[in-house]
């Protein structure tokens, strides 16, 4: 199954945005990783890179989940998830 992750961050202030900045090494490295493994099959960043959709496959919206909470930035992240027909 392919799924539609919608994913919004609102850093609250300017050190956690640093935080999240000093984190995107390891985001890119890790996307990396699930894209060599089949999991992720697309990323696009908007403009202002405060949204992000991933298309992940995944056998369940629980798996995909779990993909989703290994990143480093999830603790920053809000997700919404939808299954793709």
């Amino acid at each position: 199954m392919k799924w539609m992750i919608t994913i919004r961050f609102n850093p609250r202030d300017a050190q956690q945005q640093t935080e999240m900045m000093a984190l995107i090494p390891q985001e890119q490295a890790h996307i990396k990783v699930l894209r060599e493994q089949q999991i992720v099959d697309a990323l696009y960043i908007s403009a202002d890179r405060r949204l992000v959709w991933l298309v992940m496959a995944g056998d369940s919206q629980e798996q995909v989940q779990q993909q989703l909470t290994a990143l480093p930035l999830y603790p920053y992240m809000q997700t919404e998830i939808s299954q793709l027909v």
